[in-house]
């Protein structure tokens, strides 16, 4: 609950859903600073919501992108025993 309820956190998937982004288009198009978005990018990844593919460049230099596993979220509140989370 403490991830989807973070503005940045959300921003993120928000903006990679369509299309991998990297740290760095994240952090400028989300105006979150890059330390932050790379942060949030291994936690989402770790929880599963982020996908993450890599390559090298024609300088051989490896780059990552990112892309949003994450379509909707429902929060049932008033659920028992406690709130829901339903990820999709």
């Amino acid at each position: 609950m403490k991830v989807i309820s973070n503005e940045q956190a959300m921003q993120i998937l928000d903006f990679s859903m369509s299309t991998p982004r990297s740290a760095y288009e994240i952090s400028s198009s989300c105006n979150i600073p890059l330390t932050q978005v790379y942060r949030w990018v291994r936690k989402l990844h770790k929880l599963g919501f982020v996908k993450i593919s890599g390559a090298t460049n024609e300088a051989g230099k490896k780059y990552f992108m990112y892309k949003s596993r994450v379509r909707t979220i429902k929060v049932t509140l008033d659920a028992v025993p406690g709130p829901q989370l339903e990820i999709l």
